[in-house]
């Protein structure tokens, strides 16, 4: 499993001196190692676009197979200032752009355009253009066995377009053969809400309401050093002026919540 994150990435936003920041998102490719290039169908998937950010933590969650045998699964991380705007109209709904009859990358805005979710689908280069004439943020090349190998299974990398780039990576657990007795598959179904919540944006005259969200993180423990991280698995929407919100019932599954072990 691959996770992103990345700290005080270089601003390339239009309009930034009058305050603007970049609308970051990552493109994660296996690599060629006999080339050193990207084939048409290595590219695993696309992060959501963060708006407005420029210290990301993607939700995000990569699956790949690595061969421990041959400790050699090279990846490139591309990260993009997406230069699509969110709608004006940002309290609802979901936004599709079809970019093909053969494949349509949707695109969930949330609320006040912080969260945009991109759900990845593989297409060609050809046909991969549009996103991809967005400007580069930052590009790298990891190995995946490296990463492994490392006390926290955590690789910080600095950026030539400023900032840094943090790609973590753990093994997933996989149940034993004819067994289900301590791992498992399935999905992991969430319903939050809240009440009262304490009220930090008054507005003008006190007529004002916070716009809130959460997150959910798991925990991970490196059994070897100890190292403690957590890793954003789900970011809600934003509810807006409201103190009791009500957010939108969510499923992940348990590969991602929990490596598959309820035991955890």
């Amino acid at each position: 499993q691959v996770s992103l994150r990345a700290e005080k990435l270089g601003n390339i936003a239009p309009g930034r001196w009058r305050g603007k920041k970049s609308n970051p998102y990552a493109v994660v490719s296996l690599v060629s190692s006999s080339d050193h290039d990207v084939g048409d169908d290595g590219e695993l998937g696309r992060t959501g676009v963060l708006y407005n950010n420029l210290n990301p933590s993607w939700t995000k969650i990569f699956t790949l197979d690595h061969d421990t045998s041959q400790s050699w699964t090279p990846l490139r991380i591309t990260l993009h200032d997406s230069r699509t705007e969110p709608p004006h109209n940002q309290h609802t709904s979901v936004y599709h752009r079809q970019l093909s009859s053969s494949g349509v990358i949707g695109v969930d805005l949330i609320a006040r355009g912080a969260i945009q979710t991109m759900k990845s689908v593989r297409l060609p280069k050809s046909l991969r253009g549009e996103v991809n004439s967005d400007p580069i943020m930052g590009k790298v090349d990891v190995e995946v066995g490296d990463i492994l190998k490392m006390d926290g299974q955590e690789l910080k990398v600095e950026l030539e377009q400023g900032g840094n780039l943090y790609v973590h990576i753990t093994e997933s657990i996989q149940s034993p053969p004819n067994s289900m007795a301590e791992y498992t598959t399935g999905t992991f179904d969430c319903h939050i809400r809240g009440l009262d919540l304490q009220n930090i944006e008054w507005g003008l005259f006190g007529l004002g309401a916070i716009d809130p969200y959460f997150e959910l993180s798991k925990k991970y423990v490196h059994p070897q050093s100890g190292i403690q991280r957590w890793t954003v698995v789900y970011r809600s929407e934003h509810i807006p002026n409201i103190i009791n919100p009500y957010w939108q019932p969510f499923r992940l599954d348990l590969e991602t919540f929990c490596h598959g072990n309820l035991d955890c």
